[in-house]
């Protein structure tokens, strides 16, 4: 299964068509982004939708002094910009953190594909509220959050984004991050990150070790943190952690052709 398939899968049940759809789509032309280069930077016109196929990405915006602010990180099976069919030049900048593939899917084709599948609706819908409550999420982590909660947070949003796709298992995942893309995701300086990595490993809940890190208790560090994975909507998705939140195993909620509509306005 693709990773965009996994993904739309822990929103909705697809079906043979949405399938067929997404299929379609990952036969587009596609493009390798070397790691530290950008797919695209702010102000440039927008041709394509862009799916992450494999790699990580970032959203981010450079500040006056050349200061980067990371605004939210791109996984496997994650549209970069959804917003191609209404905009037309990028508000920000997407980068590749790690070598990354791409597909570069031409608007058109996007949107006649979506028009052919209602369950390919539904899940964009849901991955509109994802990304919705993510950007909402981050706001809360840098504005109200102690550096601990904040670290721990994204830490915990990372392993449930990447275990819904099969990429983390026994809280232990791949990762091209480094303490300064920390912190430039969290608005705290390396230093500082440094020390709050030491706090979590004392505590017996980080281990990071060159490109891969383990969280041996994520129930502890979502408790300790405040994590809740409600704001990520795939409610098919309902792994052996965070268990204080059964309801992510009720069945998928539908949405209405009329909520997708405004879902998909926003986006």
């Amino acid at each position: 299964m693709n990773s965009l398939e996994a993904k739309f899968a822990r929103y909705v049940e697809l079906d043979l068509q949405a399938r067929t759809q997404i299929d379609g789509l990952l036969r587009s032309e596609g493009r390798l982004v070397p790691a530290g280069a950008d797919l695209i930077r702010e102000g440039e016109p927008i041709h394509f939708v862009k799916l992450v196929i494999d790699g990580w990405g970032c959203r981010y915006k450079l500040l006056e002094d050349g200061r980067r602010q990371v605004v939210a990180f791109l996984l496997p099976g994650d549209l970069c910009n959804p917003d191609a069919l209404a905009a037309e030049a990028m508000d920000h900048s997407i980068g590749a953190l790690n070598d990354m593939h791409c597909a570069l899917i031409a608007p058109e084709v996007f949107d006649r594909a979506c028009l052919r599948s209602h369950c390919l609706r539904q899940a964009m819908a849901f991955d509109a509220c994802a990304m919705l409550g993510m950007q909402r999420e981050w706001t809360l982590n840098l504005a109200a959050r102690p550096a601990l909660a904040r670290i721990g947070a994204l830490l915990c949003e990372l392993h449930y984004r990447l275990a819904a796709l099969g990429l983390a298992e026994a809280g232990r995942f791949a990762t091209p991050l480094t303490q300064v893309t920390l912190a430039e995701a969290t608005g705290m300086t390396p230093v500082h990150v440094n020390r709050v990595v030491q706090d979590l490993r004392g505590r017996g809940l980080l281990h990071w070790h060159g490109r891969h890190i383990t969280l041996p208790d994520p129930d502890r560090l979502a408790q300790l943190c405040g994590f809740s994975p409600r704001y990520l909507h795939m409610n098919r998705f309902a792994p052996g952690t965070f268990a204080r939140n059964p309801d992510l195993a009720a069945e998928t909620p539908r949405v209405s052709p009329g909520t997708e509509r405004k879902i998909a306005g926003a986006i």
